[in-house]
Formats: structure tokens, sequence, C-alpha cells
């Protein structure tokens, strides 16, 4: 494979223009972007949830295969949590991508809040091919990944489904996977607050984060 640019991501993330599936099942892996997210009552762009979920009580490994107990590392911090993998031909890159600009323009870095991304592909997902992925988007993205199983469990402590083979994926890039496709943020306490779906652009980051770092740490 060969990892793409960043310029490549900003270009994807332009080209990108049709939504994806609901934000509560598997989105097919080659959905694309909407116009972006209504602002809501609260002056949020993020959708609330109306549920009450708390952040996975679940050991995963990080880049460098050592235990991580994502309650605790990430208690204490607001964090977006993400379910993806690198072989993603779009949700994936677009999400981070904008994310990582926005953090940029919004003044907002990850000494602020923590950004999570959990592999559900095993498979690809080595611990080096993580580590390098996330650094094009920003390196102090932290990048996790367990067997299979581990990560459903994660999966469905949120209500979230497991992850689906969809067939082939026309880059010759073995399988293409699908996944949910939203963006989780949770508190410093850990609790779930709000969800970006798939079509969440980088104005509506620039909006929420400063709100995320203001209102939940």
């Amino acid at each position: 494979m060969t990892t793409p640019t960043p310029s490549h991501l900003l270009a994807l993330l332009a080209l990108l223009m049709a939504l994806a599936a609901s934000a509560c099942a598997p989105s097919t892996s080659t959905a694309a972007v909407s116009r972006g997210l209504e602002t809501q009552p609260d002056g949020w762009r993020g959708l609330p949830l109306d549920v009450e979920r708390t952040m996975p009580d679940v050991t995963l490994l990080d880049t460098d295969d050592r235990p991580v107990e994502l309650a605790a590392r990430t208690a204490g911090s607001p964090t977006l949590l993400f379910f993806g993998y690198t072989s993603c031909p779009d949700i994936c890159p677009v999400h981070l991508s904008a994310i990582a600009s926005a953090m940029r323009d919004a003044g907002v870095s990850t000494s602020d809040l923590d950004v999570v991304f959990v592999s559900v592909d095993p498979e690809r997902d080595t611990p080096e091919r993580i580590e390098e992925w996330l650094s094009y988007f920003d390196r102090g993205f932290v990048g996790l990944h367990e067997d299979l199983e581990v990560v459903e469990v994660a999966l469905a402590a949120l209500d979230l489904p497991g992850p689906i083979v969809e067939g082939p994926d026309p880059r010759g890039e073995g399988d293409l996977i699908g996944h949910p496709a939203q963006v989780i943020g949770f508190d410093a306490e850990g609790n779930a607050r709000r969800v970006w779906p798939f079509g969440a652009r980088r104005a509506d980051w620039i909006s929420d984060l400063p709100l995320i770092v203001e209102q939940w740490s």
C-alpha cells in the first residue's frame, strides 16, 4: 500500500461530497462527505446523545504493543474516539484530516484533548502501520489495536455494531470493511456526550473543538 500524503488527504476531503449511511450502523466504506452539520439549538454542531454511555472498560494495545486500559488512559481529558482502519478509502482519512486541520486552526492540541483511533482491522493494521498512518494527520493522535474479539467488546459497550467485510477493494488493497462512521466525544469523566457522524466537516470541528475543551475538561 502507498500511504497517502497530506495533500492527497486534503484533496480527498475536498472531492467527497455525499452523505454516509446512518451514524449508528456500519457505513459503506465508499460513502462520502455531506454538506456538514446544522448548528444545534445549544450552539454545538455535534449531535447530542439521548442515552448514557461511558468509555469502554477494555484493555487494548498501543503502537509499542504495551497494554492500555482505555477508560483509565483517557480519564481526566476530553476524548474523541473513532473506530476504523488504515486501508479505509474515505471515512477514516476524511474524519481524521478534518479533525487535525481544525485543531490547528482552532488552537487546540492533543495536550487539550485526546484523539483515539482504534483499529477494526487487526490483520492488516500492524502497530507500525497504525503509527505511520496517524503521523500524516497528527503525531499526537493515539493509535490502538487488539484482537477483533476485544475490539468488538468495546464496540458493543457503546451499542455499535462490529465491522463487516464488504468485499474486495477495487484499489487492490484487500477487503473493504464497513464500520461505525461516527466520532464519539467523551468528557473528562468518561461520559459520552455527542457524536459527529460522517459528514462532519472542518468548519464543524472548528466550531465545536473550543466548546469541547471549555465545557468537558
